[in-house]
């Protein structure tokens, strides 16, 4: 049904995709420090920043996503998730105080909670059975190609740019 050349455009777009809302979440975590001295937050703020204001929304938005996902235009739930995370993300580098960076925070969560359950259904629709592992396999890479990428940009950005920019 899907030409092979499409198949491989869909899975690297989509890994793509995730590589890049993954890297959100380990760069937030590697420039808390400055991000604290700069908003004078106190670590259990930056623990509820990096923890329960992200991982709540993420987690049980996804299941109403993926229902959505389920009987939506999958494609374009991908989009709109992304454009709501992308400018999140951006927004965390213009944020003044902790409740502000708490509201952008939730809109990433959000935003990449609408990514990963239509990615799912669509490598399975446009893979079949015996190539399913291997095309999830490399969805699922993305984590480590986000988690070497962040690692060297992160803190490259910070330390020539500040914090700021590197959610630019």
């Amino acid at each position: 049904m899907f030409t092979k050349t499409y198949k491989r455009y869909a899975l690297i777009t989509l890994t793509t995709v995730y590589t890049l809302s993954f890297m959100d979440r380990i760069m937030i975590g590697m420039l808390m420090q400055p991000i604290k001295e700069e908003l004078l937050l106190s670590d259990t703020q930056l623990g509820f920043l990096t923890g329960i204001a992200f991982a709540l929304f993420y987690a049980t938005l996804g299941i109403p996503i993926a229902r959505w996902a389920d009987r939506g235009n999958r494609v374009t739930i991908i989009s709109i998730a992304m454009v709501l995370w992308g400018v999140m993300v951006m927004l965390c580098g213009l944020v003044t105080n902790f409740v502000q960076m708490v509201l952008v925070r939730i809109g990433a969560a959000v935003g990449e909670a609408g990514c990963m359950p239509p990615a799912y259904s669509l490598i399975g629709d446009y893979f079949p059975v015996a190539e399913r592992t291997r095309a999830l396999s490399v969805y699922m890479s993305g984590i480590s190609i986000s988690i070497f990428i962040s690692f060297m940009f992160a803190g490259w950005m910070n330390e020539h740019y500040g914090w700021r920019a590197a959610f630019l």
